[in-house]
């Protein structure tokens, strides 16, 4: 190397140093690189594993910024970052707040993840499931112990992490929501049967039932209150009420 390049070399390495100074544990780094895999696309930053592991060059800071909804100068004063190629490289714990303010700006992805992850512990669980075997590379099986076991070694924290990121509120609506979506589904087959059974005996009652359910089901575009034009006075339908006929005395 040229000596007029020592002095840059030097700062860059010291620049380096820095940001390995500020370490994330196994289970951070995983929510990391799961959380920004799913809401930053590639283009925008990304993760690197040299020089420093965890490390988020930002390609483009203000679609960054966006996704965010932070500024990358509004991070906390002892999250280091330098300056590589003319773009930022934050430290792995500055990485971490940008990855928990993009959870909690777009939670759905992220939480819709867990519940799939969860759903396949947990049959997993019951049932033993396969896993590689790293000196013959043949699928083994495995026991159900050992796949809950690996569950709160491995996915549990991760999955408690990403949940603190996205918020407690936007875990609530959603959890409501899928809890909702079950629970229709699930009345909707039980009433079907019903209407079976019904037809059985009273063709008509069971034919209204079904023509009533289908029309009024309420959906996402229906249940807005859209604010609609008043009626004209020849637009307003006729009411005819039938009153009692007082008879002269």
């Amino acid at each position: 190397m040229p000596w007029d390049q020592a002095a840059q070399y030097d700062a860059t390495m010291a620049g380096w140093k820095r940001l390995r100074e500020e370490p994330i544990d196994q289970n951070e780094s995983s929510a990391l690189w799961t959380a920004l895999e799913l809401l930053v696309p590639s283009d925008v930053a990304e993760l690197y594993l040299t020089p420093v592991d965890d490390a988020l060059v930002v390609h483009d800071q203000s679609a960054l910024e966006s996704l965010t909804g932070q500024l990358l100068s509004t991070l906390p004063a002892d999250h280091s970052r330098v300056i590589h190629d003319g773009k930022p490289c934050l430290s792995p714990r500055a990485s971490l707040a940008v990855a928990e303010r993009a959870c909690h700006k777009n939670p759905a992805p992220i939480l819709e993840l867990i519940i799939a992850e969860e759903t396949k512990y947990r049959e997993k669980s019951k049932r033993g499931g396969l896993d590689e075997d790293w000196e013959t590379k043949k699928p083994v099986e495995t026991s159900p112990r050992y796949e809950y076991e690996f569950y709160l070694r491995w996915k549990k924290p991760v999955h408690e992490l990403l949940r603190q990121w996205c918020g407690y509120r936007s875990i609530t609506a959603h959890e409501r929501l899928l809890a909702a979506e079950a629970e229709v589904n699930r009345l909707d087959v039980l009433l079907a049967w019903a209407v079976d059974c019904i037809r059985r005996t009273n063709e008509s009652t069971a034919a209204a039932i079904e023509k009533e359910h289908e029309e009024d089901r309420i959906t996402p575009y229906n249940i807005r209150p859209v604010p609609q034009r008043p009626l004209e006075p020849h637009e307003i339908p006729v009411i005819e009420v039938p009153s009692r006929r007082r008879w002269p005395r």
